[in-house]
């Protein structure tokens, strides 16, 4: 049997084994429903909010700005359902280069009446000239991603904020700035605060924590849930809290905030032995400003389907382009078209991604593949 080598991290993480222990250790030790008033209860809200705290430790805010969600996508959600609420023929600005969950939004909001403007992304980052071109009295939401999905490119997010504070200090009306920090969180160093935003959506398996499980940040208390299920979360995200999975995503989360730094040399050492040996082909992601966790390349003339199984056949875990959009490989074209990125390009693009468990001798590997099939092709 094939053995296999995963370079798919962008998409998801293997769940670390400390985090599966907390989430076996919770489930079995606390069965009460954190809203219950009865013992059982007490403990586990006690635990809910004791893994609140140490996660709003980690990322140095107020306990009180963090919503437990089901992971980045539902986060991205609270905050776009908000404008559902709102008067309509107000604006929006989003990027071209958004991971769906957001920019999917744009034909819902259309429909009601709100005019969205999309801003490119060329070589991978918004430009905040751009943003301060597309900025009117109208405008009440911009959206921005720290770290691309598709390419791995770090925005300048602070940069774009202090350009949306400056005009609202001169129409006077407040713009709400929410970032899709998925791809960043426990892999590069940032702070929320300095970034500025209102708002920031992170999902656990992406820094080897649990699937449906994740964390909106928010500090506008104006936002209001479209679905209004229950009090729990705030009133920000009705439901049970699935209390098992916050205490594995707790737990991945403290590993990965203790060794970034260790990781974070480990997977450049990594990307920068690909970039040099997979560089007879067009590189993607930017040379400068790019989370080491992500590799974009271009198997130009191949179509990058055909490319992938070639790869998965040989033991090779990698993407066509976002794992989101391989249903749909027009939307991930549409995000590198918006880069800038030669079309021919975008429809050979493959995203090799990382983790702190990727080995050299594994990218070594997959280096050597890439280059057997690209020259059995040719």
């Amino acid at each position: 049997m094939t053995d296999i080598h995963y370079f798919d991290n962008a998409a998801t993480t293997a769940m670390s084994k400390q985090a599966m222990d907390a989430y076996v250790y919770t489930a079995s030790s606390y069965i009460g429903n954190p809203s219950a008033l009865h013992l059982e209860g007490r403990k586990a809200k006690a635990l809910l909010e004791e893994k609140r705290t140490v996660c709003a430790n980690l990322l140095a805010v107020p306990p009180s700005t963090l919503t437990f969600t089901s992971g980045g996508t539902e986060s991205n959600a609270i905050v776009l359902n908000h404008l559902v609420w709102k008067p309509q023929k107000a604006e929006a600005i989003l990027t071209n280069i958004e991971h769906p969950s957001v920019k999917e939004y744009g034909t819902l909001l259309k429909a009601l009446g709100w005019k969205v403007i999309y801003l490119d992304a060329p070589g991978g980052f918004v430009r905040p000239s751009d943003l301060g071109l597309a900025l009117t009295e109208r405008t009440r939401l911009v959206c921005c991603q720290l770290v691309n999905n598709v390419v791995g490119s770090i925005l300048d997010v602070a940069a774009l904020v202090r350009v949306v504070r400056s005009f609202e200090q001169k129409s006077g009306r407040k713009i709400h700035f929410h970032t899709d920090a998925v791809q960043a969180l426990g892999k590069i160093p940032f702070s929320l605060t300095d970034l500025g935003v209102d708002s920031a959506a992170f999902s656990a398996h992406k820094f080897h924590g649990p699937r449906g499980v994740g964390i909106l940040y928010n500090t506008n208390p104006a936002l209001v849930a479209l679905n209004r299920a229950g009090e729990q979360e705030n009133g920000l995200r009705g439901g049970t809290e699935n209390l098992s999975g916050i205490a594995a995503m707790t737990s991945a989360l403290e590993d990965a905030m203790a060794n970034q730094e260790e990781h974070l040399s480990q997977v450049q050492a990594i990307h920068s032995l690909l970039r040099e040996e997979l560089a007879f082909l067009p590189i993607l992601s930017p040379s400068e400003l790019c989370s080491p966790y992500i590799l974009t390349v271009s198997v130009h003339p191949w179509p990058s389907e055909v490319f992938t199984r070639m790869l998965y056949a040989k033991g090779f875990c990698v993407s066509a382009g976002s794992a989101c959009s391989n249903n749909s490989k027009q939307k991930s074209q549409g995000v590198l078209a918006s880069m800038q990125v030669r079309p021919e390009d975008a429809k050979s693009s493959l995203r090799l991604s990382f983790s702190y468990d990727t080995t050299i001798v594994s990218a070594q590997l997959l280096s050597s593949t890439i280059q057997t099939i690209y020259r059995e092709l040719t």
